[in-house]
């Protein structure tokens, strides 16, 4: 018993030997990741006297009037209204479109299955910058310019080309089985779609959607270009009131209130999807 349980010891010693040199790295990557959001998160406390006195000393008191000001300066509650209704409805509508097209290319035998597939992988190659002048043409002729709308439609367009190269490894790698006996009892390729297949594939969906929505969350170009009207802006857009109005006069401490106020829903949806979002990932490297 000694001796197995020695051979554990030695072999564990081992590898910590061998995997040193990347803990290490990994260690030292995640603080300098960790140190800026730390620094952010304590000067949201601080009025900016402390602020300009020592940006890492820790507040003398918990500020929260900050993260008030933040709401009342920067109308923060109307942008995240405004964000929150673009990304799940963006995130809503490309994983719909992107199942539909996946399921058919990877279930569906048809002879233009691959070739099809292979137009939306050139999708990736292109960077999405290239489509804001058309889009914006678009938007102007289509009567869409300064809408919610338009955000939602280029941001689900947009993201179809990855979601379908994620979903489709998932659903040509899901077991036949039940797909077969659903339709020998009847069932159309909708039923099987919605009621077998998609459920099936929930770690996929996951992994896409959660990559969709920390993509929508922070897109600044398109929402410039095509967003006007204050009201209809974006938390990306709402944070450029913070920018000095009055000579160069910046309250830091509100600007770091309203940062930690736009990062924290990235945050928890990562926290929240973060076991599935990792065996998504690990599920589709293996299976793809």
């Amino acid at each position: 018993m000694s001796s197995k349980w020695g051979e554990k010891e030695l072999k564990r010693l081992k590898f910590f030997r061998r995997t040193f040199f990347i803990r290490f790295i990994l260690i030292l990557y995640s603080i300098i990741v960790i140190i800026p959001f730390l620094m952010i998160f304590i000067n949201s406390f601080k009025t900016n006297r402390e602020f300009y006195e020592s940006i890492w000393a820790l507040p003398r008191r918990l500020n929260f009037d900050n993260y008030v000001l933040a709401f009342e300066q920067a109308n923060i509650s109307q942008y995240f209204l405004n964000t929150v209704i673009v990304c799940v409805t963006s995130v809503i509508l490309t994983l719909s479109l992107s199942t539909m097209v996946s399921y058919a290319i990877a279930r569906r035998k048809m002879k233009s299955g691959p070739k099809l597939y292979f137009l939306f992988l050139i999708g990736l190659l292109i960077p999405q910058i290239v489509g804001i002048v058309p889009l914006f043409l678009m938007a102007r002729v289509f009567r869409l310019f300064d809408t919610l709308f338009i955000l939602i439609l280029s941001y689900a367009t947009a993201t179809i080309p990855f979601c379908v190269f994620v979903l489709t490894a998932f659903f040509k790698t899901l077991p036949s089985d039940l797909e077969e006996a659903a339709r020998i009892d009847g069932a159309s390729n909708t039923h099987v779609l919605i009621s077998i297949m998609t459920p099936l594939a929930k770690p996929g969906l996951i992994t896409a959607g959660v990559f969709c929505f920390l993509d929508y969350w922070s897109e600044y170009m398109k929402a410039l270009a095509f967003i006007a009207t204050p009201s209809r802006k974006t938390i990306s857009l709402g944070m450029l009131t913070f920018k000095p109005v009055s000579g160069f006069k910046i309250d830091w401490g509100v600007l770091c209130a309203a940062c930690v106020l736009f990062i924290l829903p990235v945050v928890v949806v990562y926290a929240v999807f973060q076991r599935n979002l990792l065996d998504g990932l690990t599920a589709g490297a293996i299976k793809g």
